[in-house]
């Protein structure tokens, strides 16, 4: 291991809803609709700064025989959970297997598989002054410059700014509704939460330590042997719930640290649309489609034999697999998630 490099930790489990029903037939680490692996992407953009040794994936066990074949990680940094019990989980059982490999000064970078992020000098300062932070004690957290008011993000309000581009923390806001995000952002003091965090291990520890009730079990996983069924164990009991909502509301010991650089979050369709090449009239296709008179639209057709004629629509989302297809408008996007639910409960 490369002792002066941090550790990075790429989170690969969950399921990416908000992108049904493309997430239904591929695991958001390989959803291709940039044309290229958002997995990949990620590690390509961490190797950068450390070597490939030093980068970790935290998956669900049920992508083992797909990630094991992955060329761009080593097999023994590769941890796999019995199921998906959202990043507390994911990030205390990565942290155990860390305090077995590393000192407890080493640095950590957690980060989603999920985001675009412009490789730029503007990263890679931001990451440098985040990393000089979290080497003094603290968590850092990017805050992104929100562009639009959405509850499809959390939000995070500062207090005091510490020095140029670092702030102290009022308060996290997980995914406020619209009205609350628009205040929010006309206070002026609130960020997008970007969901990447960068600490030390020992920071790390201590937090989890004092406010994740269930930590001591993630420890002896290994002191009691057995590891694999102890940990299946332990998965049946933990709740499911956001590192954001166990540690990061409660720590005092957080810094977020203001980006300028390019990102989204690409988990949304919505995101998706504002990033990818539009034609004239703001269209974005994938496949045979044709539009007529249309204007600002997604249209993804898995099916490349399939031809659509599209006439006169405006702002119309159309997203259509071998076995579900969406069809919905750009407003009502928020609510694929709670639709999702019901549609769930009728047909299956």
């Amino acid at each position: 291991m490369q002792q002066d490099k941090p550790i990075v930790l790429i989170l690969c489990g969950g399921r990416s809803l908000r992108l049904w029903p493309l997430c239904e037939c591929k695991s958001k680490n390989f959803i291709d609709v940039f044309g290229f692996s958002p997995l990949e992407l990620t590690i390509k953009r961490f190797l950068k700064i450390t070597s490939s040794s030093n980068i970790f994936l935290i998956a669900n066990e049920n992508e083992k025989s797909v990630l094991l074949k992955f060329k761009l990680i080593k097999k023994e940094n590769i941890i796999f959970e019995p199921e998906s019990k959202n990043t507390a989980a994911a990030i205390m059982l990565s942290l155990v297997h860390f305090r077995q490999r590393f000192s407890s000064d080493k640095i950590v970078i957690i980060s989603p598989v999920d985001h675009l992020i412009k490789e730029n000098k503007e990263f890679y300062g931001a990451l440098s002054k985040a990393i000089n932070v979290a080497g003094a004690g603290w968590i850092s957290i990017f805050g992104m410059q929100p562009d639009a008011p959405t509850p499809n993000f959390g939000y995070i309000q500062v207090e005091e700014k510490i020095e140029k581009d670092i702030f102290s923390i009022k308060k996290f806001v997980e995914k406020p509704t619209r009205l609350e995000a628009e205040e929010l952002i006309r206070r002026g003091n609130s960020f997008y939460n970007s969901g990447m965090f960068i600490s030390s291990i020992s920071t790390l520890d201590k937090e989890c330590r004092k406010y994740y009730s269930s930590y001591n079990d993630f420890m002896n996983i290994f002191a009691k042997g057995n590891y694999e069924k102890n940990l299946r164990s332990l998965y049946k009991k933990i709740e499911d719930l956001p590192f954001d909502k166990t540690i990061m509301e409660k720590t005092r010991n957080a810094r977020l640290i203001k980006a300028s650089f390019f990102w989204k979050d690409f988990g949304t369709w919505h995101a998706i649309y504002e990033s990818l090449p539009k034609d004239k009239s703001g269209n974005v296709t994938k496949g045979k489609v044709f539009i007529y008179n249309g204007n600002n639209n997604l249209m993804y057709l898995n099916n490349l034999k399939k031809n659509v004629l599209v006439v006169g629509l405006e702002d119309v989302f159309f997203i259509d697999t071998e076995k579900f297809t969406l069809l919905t408008n750009r407003r009502n996007l928020d609510n694929l998630k709670s639709a999702l639910k019901e549609f769930k409960v009728k047909f299956e």
